[in-house]
């Protein structure tokens, strides 16, 4: 029988290696934590160069926002929680939320569709904050549940299709959705949305870096290079008849086979479908980086570049075509009465303003609508020029700012940023706290997350 000393040291020298043992564990784990990490980060990766531009505000700029009642920290959280997170379709945004009326006769209403290009927006936030965990989180997911299967994005999805589990949802309405989607039975692939994805994983890339990045942006760069003749989808009353006389520099012909339109009875609406190239889809500067990167892009670019300089109407009217059908054949607008759409037009500004190719006559006709009524609304007429519509085009506003910035415009960035706070809600016990609203009928209110978004990326 052991002595009682000998036991006790015995224990003692158990300890001691055991202690040991813990230690060298614990060492070993932090070395492989720091290993992953050194990895993941990518510290040891040479990445390549994209030739990214980046563009912020003037000292001017930064001031008139500083001295506004803009709570910039809170805008993005309350944006997310309100579309996301209180509507538990996390990690999606929905589209649009309608707040509740003074009444419970008047309940809130939420959108039933998850826009991809929304998305896209919130991660490339994601992105910009440097929140990797979310923004990988949110790549997995469009990968998954918002492609066609070939690597194409899709234009939207039901939320009802993306999130399964059980959730409190709110009453829909028609009137607020893309006219579009309603008549649709399955989401067609959005091109808009597919270049404005490339964006993001280049700009993922320029923060992170990594191969297996590099090697995702090339494929989806084979998809955007590759894409000739989509088919491109829009709602209009009626199919548009070829206008007889040219109204402007160009004949206003908008050919719509009658196979491809599809009526709703309910509406009136039709649905346009038509192959082509789609101008505003055609994310320019993300194109010049991809080509910059794998040259073997480098002459298609040139050639959509010229393909969406060459859409612009007339130096009267120096908006866009909707699409190109063939090798100098726009479509113009898809309504009775040549209205053409303002948002469209406005994307492609900017994306010609951020590869050096916006011409003068754009950029002075948006100004003048700031400068000299103070609002955009969401379509123009081809023969005068005028507004043809009465709903402000919430947001054209973040896009006309992002133009300012681009030229170093401090009066347009003031004067417009002026017209988007008309909308910053500012009542403390609203929902909708320290985002941006749109005013609807009957004295409602409701968020979108577009303007949001494009906000949030804008004043970063």
């Amino acid at each position: 029988m052991p002595s009682m000393t000998s036991v006790k040291y015995t224990n003692k020298k158990v300890k001691k290696i055991l202690l040991i043992c813990g230690i060298a564990v614990a060492a070993a784990a932090l070395v492989a934590t720091g290993i992953y990490l050194v990895v993941r980060n990518g510290v040891f990766y040479k990445k390549e160069d994209t030739a990214g531009n980046s563009y912020s505000m003037t000292a001017e700029m930064k001031a008139v926002m500083t001295e506004s009642d803009l709570h910039k920290g809170y805008m993005f959280s309350r944006t997310t929680k309100l579309l996301a997170e209180d509507r538990s379709t996390d990690p999606w945004v929905l589209s649009w939320y309608m707040l509740p009326g003074t009444t419970r006769t008047v309940p809130a209403m939420e959108s039933a569709y998850v826009d991809t290009f929304d998305q896209i927006l919130l991660l490339e936030s994601y992105i910009e904050e440097g929140k990797r965990t979310k923004a990988e989180s949110l790549i997995r997911a469009i990968d998954s549940s918002l492609t066609d299967g070939s690597g194409y994005l899709l234009s939207f999805r039901k939320a009802d299709d993306l999130i399964t589990s059980d959730r409190t949802k709110e009453e829909h309405n028609d009137s607020l959705e893309e006219q579009s989607y309603l008549l649709l039975t399955d989401p067609p692939v959005s091109m808009k949305a597919t270049t404005r994805y490339l964006r993001a994983l280049l700009d993922f890339y320029d923060k992170w870096g990594s191969k297996k990045t590099l090697e995702k942006i090339e494929k989806l760069a084979d998809l955007v290079f590759g894409a000739d003749g989509k088919k491109s989808y829009r709602a209009a009353d009626r199919a548009a008849k070829p206008t007889p006389i040219p109204v402007t520099e160009k004949s206003l012909v908008t050919p719509v086979p009658e196979d491809e339109a599809d009526k709703d009875e309910k509406s009136g609406n039709i649905l346009i479908g038509i192959d082509g190239t789609e101008l505003s889809a055609m994310d320019l500067d993300a194109m010049r980086r991809a080509a910059v990167l794998f040259p073997k892009y480098q002459e298609k670019y040139e050639a959509v570049l010229k393909t969406v300089k060459g859409g612009k109407i007339s130096t009267e009217l120096p908006l866009y075509a909707w699409l190109c059908t063939g090798e100098g054949k726009y479509t113009y607008y898809t309504g009775s009465t040549g209205d053409v759409e303002l948002l469209p037009s406005l994307y492609v500004m900017v994306y010609l303003a951020e590869t050096g190719n916006l011409d003068t006559d754009g950029y002075a006709w948006i100004s003048e609508k700031i400068y000299n009524g103070g609002y955009l609304y969401t379509s123009y007429n081809m023969m005068s020029g005028e507004a043809a519509s009465a709903t402000e085009a919430m947001d054209a506003y973040p896009l006309v700012m992002y133009l300012a910035m681009i030229k170093g415009d401090d009066n347009l960035f003031t004067l417009t940023y002026q017209a988007m706070m008309r909308h910053y809600a500012t009542l403390s016990t609203s929902p909708a706290l320290y985002t941006f609203y749109r005013d609807l009928d009957d004295s409602r209110y409701a968020v979108y997350a577009r303007e949001n978004l494009l906000m949030e990326l804008i004043l970063k």
